[in-house]
């Protein structure tokens, strides 16, 4: 009896933690494809203590794109889009990123062409913050 209570009690924090309830949401403007643009501008924010901005832009080379980051002052002259974040992270044990809002507008005349938001309350089995921003980065820029 007390065998069968325990292993229902470890089925249900098992459950709890497969659970992960993770979501992502993109949307983009209609004819706006991400993947025909070349230079990419990454916005760092001032309260990058984690390095997203700089993250953002190795990968989006990795992806093709001549991407760069740092302040709004210094973006190059033929940038094309803009890419702009929210990041929130907290700390269970470790510090680990659970959402990320992205914005990507255009650098001439600062039009919006797409958002997304992705959202990973858990750290399920060290899903790291370079994974999240890499799965939101790929989906916007319709990349596989």
């Amino acid at each position: 009896m007390h065998r069968s209570l325990l292993n229902a009690a470890l089925a249900v924090a098992l459950a709890a933690l497969l659970s992960g309830c993770s979501s992502m949401v993109t949307r983009s403007l209609p004819q706006s494809n991400l993947s025909g643009f070349r230079h990419v501008f990454v916005e760092h924010r001032l309260a990058d203590s984690y390095g997203v901005a700089d993250e953002m832009a190795r990968q989006l080379r990795e992806m093709g794109f001549d991407a760069t980051s740092g302040a709004l002052t210094m973006m190059p002259r033929d940038t094309d889009v803009i890419v702009s974040y929210e990041d929130m992270w907290t700390w269970d044990f470790s510090t680990y990123m659970i959402a990320i809002d992205v914005q990507v507008r255009s650098a001439r005349g600062d039009k919006i062409l797409a958002v997304g938001h992705y959202y990973r309350p858990a750290m399920v089995f060290g899903h790291p913050a370079s994974a999240m921003i890499h799965e939101l980065l790929a989906k916007l820029f319709k990349h596989a």
